[in-house]
């Protein structure tokens, strides 16, 4: 079940076909820092060319370990510390640049070559982090973890984030992952609701992050799934639009875009696991895609005092340290020896009835909709009669072309079990609603 990496670290990785000494007839030597670098790529002109030998070449002299991060999708350079080089993509670039207007090779060879130079050697930073170090101590924290954050239905939260828990790790292991399950934490402003997925999410530099989504926006895109834990910003100001295209997104095996400095389109393997937060209600916009939320609704705020007890968190006059990381990396070892175990990421049957009637009171389904079960479902009234959506629409004062707004509320109504519906000639679609006068027997408006 353990798929096996390439290592990341040593500088004998840059073995490559051109660089051995019977290939330097060709080659320049170049001065570099008092020593020489010996480039085996030249042009016509005796200039070095901006081939993948000479970058290369150049990496090797330097003393870098080329990798290629499967969490972020960015290609790195790290130096004898074992960091990133430069510390950012920004900073790794400069003292690339630098090194190769030094040494007379042609920028270019950076966005030609550099990825795929460091793509022979990939890594994921959480899986190394959960693999290097001592093996699960069978000690559980899993259960106390989700009673810290104080669901109103603590057995519901407990079967949707178990799920959720093996899903993130799952992600770093299966060979073709994806998931349909988002928690959403809903609860007051003050609710501590992400300082509780921070402190189980923040495992290595840049592991987690919280962003607002539109997946049609590039940049959007690229930043969501740089990171291993991704908390949903501003679920309730998504349009109905958007909505559209994130239940797609949620949902992919893979993201396609392009790096900054890359020449080609970057096809990256989901390997993101998503969680929301929320304070307010009617937050999900299209109930053809609410399958993929589970709504958690906290009946107080996480006891993030106790959380930080379990994972070796210390908060100490708004400083917050990680002082035991060994806690934190013990609960994801429970995690993985779950998924090791076979257990699933996807929630049984009976959670997913449970959620959908938990995500329906979160629901925004549309004024019509609201005006409709106001006006007739919300009060007993003296009558019902058959209705088209045209006849309802004239009844409320609104004009015809309305009609098809009032009809899509209407079937709204009838697939959640309000209303019945029939089937008339002509294609006339009749409802069943209850009524204080009879209906009007003069033209709609047009």
């Amino acid at each position: 079940m353990t798929m096996r990496e390439e290592p990341a670290a040593g500088n004998e990785m840059l073995a490559h076909p051109f660089l051995d000494d019977s290939n330097t007839q060709q080659a320049v030597k170049v001065v570099m820092q008092g020593e020489l670098l010996t480039l085996p790529d030249m042009g016509p002109t005796g200039r070095p060319i901006k081939t993948s030998a000479n970058l290369c070449a150049l990496i090797q002299f330097q003393a870098w370990s080329p990798r290629y991060n499967l969490m972020t999708g960015e290609p790195e350079l790290a130096g004898a510390d074992g960091e990133r080089l430069g510390g950012s993509e920004a900073g790794q670039r400069s003292a690339l640049v630098d090194a190769c207007q030094l040494a007379g090779v042609p920028d270019a060879a950076i966005d030609e070559h550099l990825v795929a130079i460091c793509e022979r050697h990939s890594y994921h930073p959480v899986r190394h982090w959960l693999e290097h170090g001592a093996p699960w101590d069978g000690i559980p924290r899993i259960n106390a973890v989700i009673a810290t954050l104080n669901a109103a239905n603590s057995d519901y939260a407990s079967a949707v984030l178990h799920a959720w828990l093996v899903g993130c790790v799952a992600a770093l292991y299966q060979p073709r992952w994806h998931s349909k399950l988002v928690p959403v934490l809903a609860g007051g402003q003050s609710y501590r609701k992400s300082a509780w997925v921070s402190r189980l999410a923040a495992v290595v530099p840049g592991s987690t992050l919280d962003c607002a989504i539109n997946p049609d926006k590039p940049d959007d895109l690229r930043r969501a799934v740089s990171a291993w834990i991704v908390e949903l910003a501003e679920l309730e100001s998504t349009t109905r639009h958007e909505a559209g295209s994130l239940k797609a997104f949620i949902t992919r095996e893979s993201d396609c875009y392009r790096l900054p400095y890359a020449r080609c389109m970057t096809t990256k393997k989901r390997q993101t696991s998503f969680i929301a937060t929320v304070n307010g209600s009617d937050f999900l916009r299209d109930t053809t895609g609410n399958t993929r939320f589970a709504v958690i609704e906290l009946a107080a705020a996480a006891d993030v005092d106790r959380l930080n007890e379990i994972l070796g968190w210390s908060w100490n006059a708004g400083r917050l340290s990680l002082a035991d990381p060994e806690q934190l990396r013990q609960f994801w070892l429970e995690v993985k020896a779950r998924y090791e175990s076979g257990a699933t990421w996807f929630l049984d049957d009976a959670t997913v009835a449970l959620a959908a009637l938990v995500n329906d009171a979160h629901t925004d389904k549309g004024a019509y909709y609201e005006v409709i079960y106001h006006h007739h479902l919300s009060r007993p009234l003296a009558s019902s009669e058959w209705l088209t959506a045209s006849e309802l629409c004239a009844r409320h004062g609104e004009k015809l072309s309305m009609a098809s707004n009032w009809g899509k509320a209407l079937r709204l109504l009838v697939s959640e079990g309000k209303l019945q519906s029939r089937r008339e000639r002509s294609n006339r679609t009749e409802y069943l609603l209850p009524v204080d006068t009879p209906k009007a027997t003069g033209k709609a408006d047009k």
